[in-house]
């Protein structure tokens, strides 16, 4: 079995089952006729953005990252994600380097292209880095400030402030 068509599957058992545990996961793969072992299993959840969310009753289930913040706002999700996953901001010229916990620049990049600020030209995220690209030196300095403050937990107002205030 291609590890394609592995992610695909644990992808749609995850959207159409509760499953809480590796095991459970593992089970209903091998109903499908796939079969791997733990540490596959585990990479894959690693590499899906698989969390477990702990509902109000107590009961725990995988779910994907992004849909654990799907009904906050967008500013939210991006805020949580540079805290959660972002080690290091540095501008250069009219790039902003994000250097991210690896196999994750792509939820970073994913979101800022989201915003759909102007001033961005575009994204690209790797294994670990996302690099965001700016029209200016100017704007790309503005924005590794507030990506710094808001990882040194500076900021004064909200990140969507901070960010509406720059562009």
């Amino acid at each position: 079995m291609k590890k394609e068509d592995r992610l695909f599957a644990i992808k749609k058992l995850v959207l159409n089952h509760d499953i809480a545990t590796q095991q459970e996961l593992m089970d209903h793969l091998q109903k499908e006729d796939i079969y791997t072992t733990q540490a596959t299993l585990s990479r894959d959840i690693k590499e899906l953005n698989l969390i477990k969310l702990t509902h109000s009753n107590k009961t725990t289930k995988y779910v994907f990252y992004h849909d654990t913040f799907r009904d906050k706002s967008l500013y939210y999700r991006l805020e949580k994600s540079l805290i959660n996953y972002v080690k290091t901001v540095t501008c250069v010229q009219f790039f902003v380097i994000l250097l991210v916990v690896p196999t994750h620049p792509n939820i970073v990049a994913s979101l800022i292209d989201e915003l759909k600020i102007p001033e961005i030209a575009g994204t690209i995220a790797s294994f670990d880095t996302c690099l965001i690209i700016l029209k200016t030196e100017t704007d790309a300095g503005l924005l590794a400030d507030c990506f710094s403050d808001i990882l040194k937990n500076q900021s004064e107002v909200t990140f969507e402030q901070a960010l509406s205030q720059l562009f």
